[in-house]
């Protein structure tokens, strides 16, 4: 059930007619948030300020159709973002954004502003008609297709808690793993000009200590872009990355921090950390095959026979031979 301010009721009950526009708040999972709107004119709600496409370099917003409905049925809504060459979120464009993650797992929350006209940007009442989490993005030229799901899809959380598998089940870094990433962060420059996704640094640590981790940009023309390292190789500190950005020039800075394949030798070896390991590495594998008493061949039950194999001789009319898997 939704709720109204006083306020807004007598807004509702007084004006016959009633400007709209919605309202976008998009909240990275770094805490940042951004606020647009596709008003024509910037609209000022609850001490933000919400941008409009109409104005300066801000993307334009299209959405499907919203539902309310009671249950625990897991809605989507299809957000479009609209953008050109002079649209930038965060410093770059839109796609690019996009493509380095910059959405992935934001919340968006969709309202409809009413006022009974535009001269005053402070609108009377707002209505929240969608709170989700983006699921899928989408990437084409001028328009990035955002999946937003529903709150309830969390609930598909996977249980139990442990699950019964060779590598561990914590995240690097999580409070589960209880390693800081602050305490392997690593200082490091590019030692000569690269490609998007290949480049040479001045890094010493052994091969792939940085694999599958991630670097973030302190200077240049990739300043605070988080970036996913596919392979680190010890000779010239070489960071092959898991998608472009823009080739970063010999000088520009930045702090890496290591990766894990969540292998028991790495937690060991690498992190010191076995303690809180959370694999099962010596669980055998469903394939793991049952001999009888004493290495004597398994024992023979009903089914047909059929000719010999290895050191099984063949059955009689009647019988077979059944294997056990652990």
């Amino acid at each position: 059930m939704k709720s109204a301010t006083s306020a807004f009721l007598s807004m509702l009950q007084n004006n016959s007619q009633l400007v709209r526009a919605d309202l976008y708040q998009f909240t990275l999972p770094s805490g940042s948030n951004f606020y647009w709107t596709d008003a024509q004119q910037n609209i000022t709600y609850n001490g933000n300020t919400y941008l409009a496409a109409y104005l300066d370099n801000q993307p334009g917003f299209a959405r499907g159709t919203t539902r309310c409905s009671v249950g625990l049925n897991v809605d989507d809504l299809e957000v479009d973002i609209l953008y050109d060459a002079n649209t930038l979120i965060n410093g770059m464009l839109p796609s690019q954004f996009a493509a380095l993650g910059g959405f992935d797992n934001a919340k968006v929350i969709v309202s409809t502003a009413l006022a009974p006209d535009w001269s005053n940007p402070v609108v009377n009442g707002v209505a929240n008609l969608f709170t989700g989490i983006i699921g899928e993005v989408q990437i084409e030229t001028g328009r990035i297709k955002l999946t937003v799901n529903g709150l309830t899809r969390l609930l598909n959380t996977a249980y139990p808690r442990n699950y019964f598998l060779p590598h561990c089940n914590n995240a690097l870094f999580d409070a589960s793993c209880t390693l800081v990433a602050a305490n392997f962060a690593v200082n490091g420059s590019v030692s000569a000009a690269g490609s998007a996704t290949v480049f040479d640094t001045n890094l010493t640590q052994a091969d792939n200590y940085f694999a599958l981790g991630y670097i973030v940009w302190t200077s240049g023309a990739n300043n605070g872009i988080k970036c996913f390292v596919k392979s680190y190789a010890n000779a010239s500190g070489q960071i092959t990355l898991a998608y472009p950005i823009s080739p970063p020039a010999a000088g520009d800075t930045f702090t890496a921090y290591p990766g894990c394949d969540k292998l028991q030798s790495t937690c060991s070896g690498t992190f010191n950390n076995l303690p809180h390991y959370r694999g099962f590495p010596y669980v055998p594998t469903p394939e793991t095959l049952e001999a009888g008493p004493g290495s004597s061949p398994p024992a023979r039950i009903g089914g047909a026979g059929g000719a010999g194999v290895g050191t099984i001789p063949r059955g009689p009319g009647g019988t077979s031979t059944r294997f056990s898997a652990l």
